[in-house]
């Protein structure tokens, strides 16, 4: 197992998806339109600078890694994996625009790739110089991509550039990351290991990802698992 730890630390930090640990997870499928052996439907989400391929090979490493972890335990009780909601059903998650604020074009798609599926919406806001971009996942309760997560908040890292750790708000676990100098950073939570929520900001106050999240209606994200 801790040999299993290591390998995904080294593969979670050493790509180069500009984005922390545990959104690397997240983000796996988001190349998976481009291929044949995949089904997408709407509007295609990459992050800059990554090609398919990239993205294609980490996906293939984290599964594999993800069914070594099928032993890892907690106090949770493992939850039967199920069929995506749509990516239009996840828009209604995402937080309306605060005043001062306008959005960029709404993204959205539904993915499935060897027997993996995933919803995914992603909206910008933009403020002056500031930019929030909020995005959500639909996991399916999928070890394969929930274990890796809950075992990356496990790491964390904190120097006089930043931190990156795990953290816990309101019960549900994640890892938050913020850059003293750039001011970027990232707040990601896994909301009942099901759904997973990243809120992403460039030129912001450290305070501002919190902000952010109190905008999620994760109550009513929770209550879909039922």
């Amino acid at each position: 197992m801790k040999k299993n730890i290591n390998q995904l630390h080294q593969l979670l930090s050493g790509t180069t998806l500009t984005i922390s640990y545990g959104i690397a997870v997240g983000l796996l499928l988001i190349g998976c339109g481009n291929y044949n052996s995949a089904q997408s439907s709407e509007i295609e989400i990459r992050e800059e600078n990554t090609s398919d391929r990239d993205i294609f090979g980490i996906f293939q490493q984290i599964i594999e890694l993800g069914k070594d972890f099928s032993t890892f335990e907690d106090n949770s009780a493992q939850k039967k994996q199920v069929t995506p909601i749509s990516f239009q059903e996840l828009i209604e998650y995402l937080p309306q625009s605060p005043r001062g604020w306008t959005t960029e074009k709404l993204q959205g798609q539904t993915s499935s790739l060897a027997g993996y599926s995933v919803s995914q919406v992603k909206q910008s806001y933009l403020q002056k110089d500031k930019t929030m971009t909020v995005s959500i996942f639909d996991w399916t309760f999928n070890p394969a991509l929930y274990l890796p997560f809950l075992l990356s908040t496990e790491f964390s890292q904190e120097s006089i550039d930043g931190y990156n750790k795990g953290v816990e708000i309101d019960n549900i676990p994640g890892r938050e990351a913020y850059n003293y100098h750039t001011k970027d950073g990232s707040l990601n939570l896994l909301i009942d290991r099901r759904f997973f929520v990243q809120i992403k900001g460039d030129n912001i106050e450290e305070r501002e990802l919190r902000e952010w999240w109190k905008k999620i209606d994760s109550d009513s994200l929770s209550q879909v698992n039922n």
